[in-house]
């Protein structure tokens, strides 16, 4: 049920703020398919409830341990109206600080690094025999995304893109940012920076004279990556160069020598 009251939906908001900072983060750090309305909803809902929760349980744990210094949720519970006339500083410094700490909470579990943790643990035992995950489920989450950023090694200093067009023109570029737009094409947004190498139709390649290219998502066909590591480390799928290793009898003739 809607509140109706201008106070019903101020109170609204701020119990789904923790959701809101959720998804709003995850949208950003992980780009997925469109969604309905009620998933969203539910969504939102079900993080703010989980949050707030969570902080209830914790401070549930401080109350315990220092009731002194904690609001008496009991006395609250039990006559609102007189207690919080009473204590009404503690009661709003807590509400704050319940919420503040539920919207953290939220907005921390959107981190990408935690996403990628989840998504890891989620594709051992024993967590794909209680959540039957496997590594041929169909993901809804965008491709640019896993290339460019889940993928991605750690020590990259670069990420080398090849973008073949509509057209068939061919532009190879080093990447500087990529809008994600979620799964829709018309939203996304890729920018190269030089040195910047441009093929035509016919095969012939140029070095375009500029410092930066953008192209729009709807007009890409294929994307090529290819991470560039740091100066000090391997790039990655080139073979690695192994010492020629000695054999006992070179090691032999080597001491027999004056």
């Amino acid at each position: 049920m809607i509140p109706s009251t201008p106070v019903g939906v101020a109170l609204l908001l701020l119990l789904i703020a923790p959701g809101l900072a959720y998804v709003l983060r995850r949208e950003k750090a992980v780009p997925t398919g469109p969604r309905t309305a009620f998933r969203e909803a539910l969504q939102v809902v079900f993080v703010s409830v989980a949050s707030l929760t969570v902080i209830g349980l914790l401070a549930t744990l401080l109350r315990t341990i220092a009731p002194e210094h904690t609001l008496d949720v009991r006395r609250l519970i039990q006559a609102p109206g007189p207690f919080a006339r009473g204590h009404h500083v503690q009661v709003a410094w807590w509400s704050f600080g319940v919420l503040a700490s539920a919207t953290l909470l939220a907005w921390v579990m959107a981190d990408p690094r935690i996403i990628r943790g989840l998504h890891w643990l989620s594709t051992h035992r024993p967590f794909t025999w209680l959540t039957g995950a496997s590594s041929s489920d169909i993901a809804e989450i965008s491709g640019w995304w896993r290339v460019f950023d889940d993928r991605r090694p750690k020590y990259t200093a670069k990420v080398d893109v090849g973008v073949l067009k509509d057209d068939g023109t061919y532009i190879q570029g080093t990447l500087v940012s990529w809008t994600a737009g979620g799964l829709d094409y018309d939203k996304r947004e890729l920018v190269l920076k030089e040195p910047l190498r441009y093929q035509t139709t016919d095969g012939k390649q140029h070095n375009l004279p500029v410092d930066m290219v953008v192209i729009a998502g709807r007009d890409i066909r294929r994307l090529d990556v290819k991470y560039l590591m740091e100066a000090n480390r391997q790039d990655v799928g080139e073979p690695t160069e192994e010492a020629p290793t000695r054999r006992p009898s070179d090691e032999s003739d080597d001491a027999s020598q004056p």
